[in-house]
Protein backbone atom coordinates (compact mmCIF):
# COMPACT_ATOMS: atom_id res chain seq x y z
CA UNK A 1 0.00 0.00 0.00
CA UNK A 2 2.53 2.45 0.88
CA UNK A 3 3.98 1.92 -2.40
CA UNK A 4 1.16 2.89 -4.65
CA UNK A 5 0.58 6.08 -2.11
CA UNK A 6 4.26 7.05 -2.92
CA UNK A 7 4.55 6.36 -6.67
CA UNK A 8 0.57 8.38 -6.88
CA UNK A 9 2.20 11.08 -4.80
CA UNK A 10 5.33 11.27 -6.83
CA UNK A 11 3.36 11.36 -9.98
CA UNK A 12 1.02 14.23 -8.66
CA UNK A 13 3.88 16.26 -7.62
CA UNK A 14 5.42 15.58 -10.82
CA UNK A 15 2.35 16.89 -12.83
CA UNK A 16 1.77 19.97 -10.49
CA UNK A 17 6.20 21.29 -11.71
CA UNK A 18 4.96 20.32 -15.36
CA UNK A 19 1.78 22.16 -15.36
CA UNK A 20 3.72 25.38 -13.71
CA UNK A 21 6.05 25.43 -16.02
CA UNK A 22 4.52 24.83 -19.22
CA UNK A 23 2.09 27.93 -17.89
CA UNK A 24 4.74 30.46 -16.97
CA UNK A 25 4.67 33.41 -19.39
CA UNK A 26 6.83 33.49 -22.13
CA UNK A 27 9.88 35.70 -23.48
CA UNK A 28 8.11 37.56 -26.18
CA UNK A 29 11.37 38.35 -28.88
CA UNK A 30 9.24 41.12 -30.61
CA UNK A 31 10.31 43.47 -27.73
CA UNK A 32 14.18 43.05 -28.39
CA UNK A 33 16.24 45.17 -30.49
CA UNK A 34 15.50 43.61 -33.91
CA UNK A 35 17.87 43.22 -36.82
CA UNK A 36 18.22 42.16 -40.41
CA UNK A 37 20.21 40.03 -42.34
CA UNK A 38 21.83 41.95 -45.03
CA UNK A 39 23.68 38.92 -46.87
CA UNK A 40 26.77 39.59 -45.17
CA UNK A 41 26.04 40.50 -41.58
CA UNK A 42 23.40 41.51 -39.41
CA UNK A 43 22.44 45.02 -38.99
CA UNK A 44 19.98 46.78 -36.42
CA UNK A 45 16.71 46.85 -37.94
CA UNK A 46 15.05 49.89 -36.34
CA UNK A 47 11.35 50.09 -34.73
CA UNK A 48 8.83 47.36 -37.02
CA UNK A 49 5.81 49.81 -38.38
CA UNK A 50 8.51 52.61 -38.58
CA UNK A 51 11.37 52.02 -40.03
CA UNK A 52 10.32 48.68 -41.36
CA UNK A 53 7.46 45.75 -41.94
CA UNK A 54 7.61 42.52 -42.64
CA UNK A 55 5.66 41.52 -45.97
CA UNK A 56 3.94 38.17 -46.16
CA UNK A 57 6.74 35.45 -46.96
CA UNK A 58 7.92 32.50 -45.55
CA UNK A 59 11.45 34.11 -45.46
CA UNK A 60 12.49 34.74 -41.63
CA UNK A 61 12.01 38.74 -41.69
CA UNK A 62 13.78 39.93 -38.40
CA UNK A 63 16.28 38.89 -35.77
CA UNK A 64 17.25 39.23 -32.36
CA UNK A 65 21.02 38.08 -30.80
CA UNK A 66 21.58 36.89 -27.09
CA UNK A 67 24.27 39.56 -26.82
CA UNK A 68 26.93 36.27 -27.27
CA UNK A 69 26.87 36.99 -31.12
CA UNK A 70 24.00 34.19 -31.58
CA UNK A 71 21.06 35.21 -33.49
CA UNK A 72 17.49 33.89 -34.12
CA UNK A 73 14.27 34.63 -35.93
CA UNK A 74 12.08 36.19 -34.49
CA UNK A 75 9.24 37.77 -37.12
CA UNK A 76 8.63 35.87 -40.36
CA UNK A 77 8.16 37.34 -43.74
CA UNK A 78 10.36 39.52 -45.92
CA UNK A 79 12.11 42.93 -44.62
CA UNK A 80 10.94 45.83 -46.01
CA UNK A 81 12.39 49.06 -45.61
CA UNK A 82 10.16 52.03 -44.63
CA UNK A 83 11.48 55.18 -46.64
CA UNK A 84 10.35 58.19 -44.54
CA UNK A 85 9.72 61.38 -46.72
CA UNK A 86 10.70 64.92 -45.48
CA UNK A 87 8.54 67.08 -46.56
CA UNK A 88 9.78 69.80 -44.51
CA UNK A 89 13.52 69.94 -45.07
CA UNK A 90 13.99 73.54 -44.22
CA UNK A 91 12.47 74.03 -41.11
CA UNK A 92 11.03 77.89 -40.09
CA UNK A 93 13.40 79.29 -37.65
CA UNK A 94 12.20 82.15 -34.99
CA UNK A 95 13.29 85.48 -35.98
CA UNK A 96 14.08 87.71 -33.29
CA UNK A 97 12.52 90.61 -32.86
CA UNK A 98 14.34 94.33 -32.59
Amino acid sequence: MKRIKWTIMTLIISLSVGGALATAPQHDCRTDTQYYWTGSGYMPAGVWGTNYLCDVGSNICSYTTDGFGNYSGCRQGNYRLIVALNNNPDPKTKTSKK
